[in-house]
């Protein structure tokens, strides 16, 4: 009897870990925000000038969000480094938060095939992808390091009144550093509208919205295929103000997901993201930045605990050539 109790309670033990751990890698894994691909991601200038490759003459448009060449591909490539502190970074419950520091790198590139000029409208269809490390460097939360895989392929289309509108599928993969196995995938087909203006000469407005499909596989706990399946909904805006050779960012993005598989049928969640970002630019290449954040989610539709809050603050350093 006694060997039999020795033999039971630690597969006991390990059972709730594992199944406390799945619960969090399931949570971190939902409220990650994968970024966009860098076409969207470029840095949009306000200033009206001869050097702004936004207003060149094969434009069809003075304000644009990415810069294109005339003719062929338009390849892109880089590295970013952040170091960070996160409130909650596995996204639980008020009362179960463990603020960490964090660290992560990302390497990523792309390229644009061709561009297109449809009368009304320049069409540029772009592919590329990223992989970034995250390691939790203060804290117990070394179990949960995990390294991440994104790739995309998307058709941008930039109309002459400053429009664009896009349509793509992206992929997504989380892998545990610590075990090398696959936790998380998301396939994203999307859609989306983007509008860049001018407020004044060191000013410029960024407006974004989009629908997006996520297909998932969990695959740290059994029969969770789908569980995280949602459709989302997404809204920004944003300014860009240059000062000197500070450029501050700050915006916010409202977004509503509505699940309806499992556990989480009729769940519908309601997240409201505030973040400020700095960029000083040391040249063409080679940036720093400081960033801080607040997220709120509400979810409604279930007796789970899915509500949570987190902050962040830190700064980087970003790599980057284009040709």
């Amino acid at each position: 009897m006694k060997k039999l109790f020795s033999t039971i309670l630690p597969l006991m033990a390990a059972s709730c870990l594992f199944s406390q751990n799945a619960k969090d890698i399931q949570s971190r894994s939902d409220t990650t925000e994968r970024p966009q691909p860098a076409p969207l991601n470029k840095d949009i200038s306000g200033k009206n000038n001869s050097n702004n490759n936004s207003q060149s003459a094969s434009d069809t448009g003075a304000q644009r969000p990415i810069s294109l060449k005339k003719e062929g591909m338009s390849a892109y490539f880089g590295y970013d480094s952040k170091y960070f502190y996160r409130s909650n970074p596995l996204a639980t419950e008020s009362s179960m938060k463990q603020p960490t520091g964090m660290w992560t790198n990302t390497f990523y590139a792309g390229a644009g095939i061709g561009v297109y000029d449809m009368d009304t409208a320049v069409v540029t269809p772009y592919i590329g992808g990223s992989w970034t490390v995250n390691d939790y460097v203060e804290g117990k939360l070394g179990q949960f390091n995990y390294n991440s895989t994104n790739a995309y392929a998307l058709l941008l289309a930039q109309y002459g009144n400053g429009w664009s509108v896009r349509a793509g599928v992206s992929y997504a993969m989380d892998r545990s550093t610590e075990l090398d196995t696959e936790d998380f995938r998301d396939y994203v087909p999307n859609i989306g509208v983007m509008k860049a203006y001018t407020l004044n000469p060191s000013t410029t407005g960024i407006f974004d919205a989009s629908i997006s499909l996520h297909k998932t596989e969990s695959f740290v706990a059994l029969g969770d295929t789908g569980l995280l399946d949602n459709v989302e909904y997404a809204a920004s805006y944003g300014i860009k103000h240059t000062y000197g050779n500070l450029i501050i960012s700050p915006k916010y993005k409202v977004v509503f997901k509505q699940y309806d598989t499992g556990e989480n049928k009729n769940r519908d969640d309601l997240s409201h993201i505030f973040s400020l970002k700095l960029d000083y630019p040391i040249s063409d290449s080679l940036k720093l930045s400081g960033f801080g954040g607040y997220t709120t989610r509400d979810s409604t539709g279930t007796d789970l605990p899915y509500d949570y809050e987190s902050y962040d603050a830190g700064a980087g350093i970003g790599l980057s050539a284009r040709f």
